[in-house]
């Protein structure tokens, strides 16, 4: 079996939508044992098909390029500078970071739309941890690059959480060590592997210790700048997210001033109107007190008059 062979397959594979993975699988591991290649039937029988999540990273690495390459090189800026324990240099890195990712985010699901698909937040939660691991460990970053993901990936600073998903890039992508007995040379016996070839003294547990205890202390130096880092961006959301609160309030406030002063106009004009009615209803009285006593003073006249009348009629008889 060739390693370009298998690289190319899987090159081809991973470039295809989930949906067609398996039959594409299948035909090219029936192709490899036609030709007598059982090692890289094998080979490509084993590569996974890839969740939606990872076959987007993976379109990700062919479509969006140049993004992804600035995706690694950015990762490396991040890792030098949480060594260095520049907090500046990360807060600055931190928001190209957030810009970056957005953006190929959106990459993400213009893809998935394109394809037909829905790309719910479990599945942009899974993109976004792939690519965060992209930018935190250089294995992922290689993983990302070589476009041959099965699943996501996903980082909590110890190195990547799915080996698997990493071990089919690199399968893919790397050349495999011949086996030992076919480059082991007749002879003395090679040196052991993890020694510098006998050019310094093996590490004494004190060496050791110490180098242990450095180890340990830059991954936690590591952690604590991310998660520093992290409550930064935290912080910087919720102070936003404040303020975007406080513009509410103040546009409320500003709605109800006017709406209070609107109700206060309308009360004035309707205790003006009031006002007015209250003195038209006041002249309306006086109006019909005046004209009631009118017709009292007529009703008087009319029995004055009724009185002397009949008198007058009285008057007439006696001298006839």
């Amino acid at each position: 079996m060739q390693d370009a062979d298998l690289a190319a397959a899987a090159e081809e594979l991973y470039a295809l939508s989930p949906g067609d993975f398996t039959a594409a699988r299948d035909e090219k591991v029936a192709q490899a044992r036609t030709a007598g290649d059982r090692d890289l039937a094998r080979a490509i029988g084993a590569l996974r098909r890839p969740v939606v999540s990872a076959w987007l990273v993976n379109r990700l690495a062919r479509e969006a390029r140049d993004q992804v390459a600035g995706l690694m090189t950015l990762g490396e800026s991040l890792r030098q500078a949480q060594q260095d324990l520049s907090g500046e240099r990360l807060r600055e890195l931190s928001a190209q970071r957030r810009q970056l990712v957005a953006a190929l985010l959106a990459e993400a699901r213009r893809i998935a739309g394109r394809d037909g698909r829905a790309a719910g937040p479990q599945v942009e939660r899974e993109v976004e941890a792939t690519l965060q691991a992209a930018l935190a460990d250089a294995g992922a970053a290689a993983a990302v690059r070589a476009g041959c993901l099965a699943s996501p990936l996903s980082y909590a600073g110890l190195g990547v959480g799915d080996a698997d998903a990493v071990a089919v890039a690199r399968r893919a992508a790397a050349p495999r060590k011949a086996p030992a007995r076919e480059k082991a040379p007749a002879g003395p016996k090679a040196p052991a592997r993890g020694r510098a070839g006998g050019r310094r003294p093996a590490e004494t547990a004190a060496e050791r210790d110490a180098r242990l205890a450095a180890e340990a202390e830059e991954r936690r130096a590591r952690q604590a700048a991310a998660e520093a880092e992290r409550r930064a961006a935290q912080i910087a959301e919720a102070e936003q997210a404040a303020a975007a609160d406080l513009d509410e309030a103040e546009r409320q406030v500003a709605g109800a001033r006017i709406v209070q002063e609107s109700a206060r106009r309308q009360v004035e004009r309707l205790d003006k109107e009031l006002s007015q009615a209250v003195a038209e209803e006041s002249r309306a009285n006086r109006a019909v007190r005046d004209a009631q006593r009118g017709k009292e003073a007529a009703a008087r006249a009319a029995d004055a008059a009724q009185r002397r009348l009949a008198r007058a009629e009285t008057a007439a008889r006696r001298l006839a």
